[in-house]
């Protein structure tokens, strides 16, 4: 068996805080809900010392009470934070107020010479555009009025979403000559027709209806028509919960011959670097050259 990995870095708990150190500094800006499982502000402050830069991104799926945000904001960093529990409310928010209106002391405030500043957008998830109906049929969700169906489908097809006062079928755009229009109308040929005259030849329409009755589209060659919600169903992915990354087909560089240096080990690595004792990188059993050593 191999021996276990010896670290290379110890963090200690005097330079990158503690678990009882995060408490009081949630205790700052709630203290009738302390989170269960904060991160002291010191010890992500050395990880994004590591991995980032000033005016960076920086991520956290899993805000919790927020300290990732707090501390990249006070280092100059850009971030975007998601948490679906309450915690937005509760914890996330407060705190990154005090931060910005510098009345948070705590944390790595005094290290980083924060004094306030900056900003932030706070949005919320909107409700599934597709919800079943009692026969189990997929259909446009009741909480969707039209403007916000309209700019939903908008972003799922690529347009600007900017309605036009003045003509009813412009929703959105991509170009200055194409046109996006969303109804959950059933359209006839007449309707397709007036349509088809209104943008001309100079100009084309993408149209979102719920249904039509037209035998023959071609007649429009300005118009593209889809359905909804097969449309946007054709967008989606069901009941997936495995988004690993899969690799095929991999090419496996040539290794050159080495000469053997009586005086010196032999060098099995070639100019390649791949040492053909140790397998392919995704081949678990050994690959050719070998067998691992477990």
């Amino acid at each position: 068996m191999q021996e276990g990995l010896v670290p290379t870095t110890l963090w200690l708990r005097d330079e990158v805080g503690d678990n009882q150190d995060a408490k009081s500094e949630v205790k700052a800006f709630n203290p009738d809900d302390v989170f269960s499982t904060p991160k002291p502000e010191r010890l992500m402050r050395r990880i994004l010392e590591i991995a980032s830069n000033s005016g960076d991104w920086v991520l956290d799926s899993f805000a919790g009470s927020g300290t990732t945000g707090a501390v990249a904001h006070k280092m100059g960093r850009r971030w975007i934070m998601v948490e679906l529990g309450e915690h937005c409310h509760t914890h996330i928010i407060p705190r990154l107020k005090k931060v910005i209106d510098g009345t948070d002391k705590g944390g790595i405030t005094e290290a980083v010479g924060w004094k306030g500043g900056g900003g932030f957008r706070y949005y919320r998830l909107a409700p599934s555009l597709l919800e079943q109906d009692r026969f189990g049929s997929w259909i446009i969700n009741k909480k969707y009025n039209a403007a916000m169906l309209a700019e939903a489908i908008c972003k799922l097809e690529g347009f600007n979403y900017a309605p036009s006062e003045e003509v009813y079928w412009q929703h959105g755009h991509s170009t200055e000559n194409d046109f996006i229009y969303v109804t959950t109308q059933t359209l006839t040929r007449e309707q397709f027709q007036r349509l088809s005259d209104e943008v001309g030849e100079a100009r084309s329409l993408i149209v979102m209806c719920g249904a039509f009755r037209v035998k023959n589209l071609d007649d429009f060659p300005n118009l593209t028509v889809k359905k909804i919600p097969k449309a946007v169903m054709s967008r989606c992915e069901w009941g997936k919960d495995d988004y690993s990354l899969e690799i095929k087909n991999l090419q496996v560089k040539q290794v050159e011959p080495v000469e053997d240096q009586s005086e010196s080990p032999p060098n099995t690595r070639g100019k390649s670097g791949y040492d053909p004792r140790q397998g392919a990188l995704f081949d678990l059993a050994g690959g050719k050259g070998g067998k691992r050593n477990d």
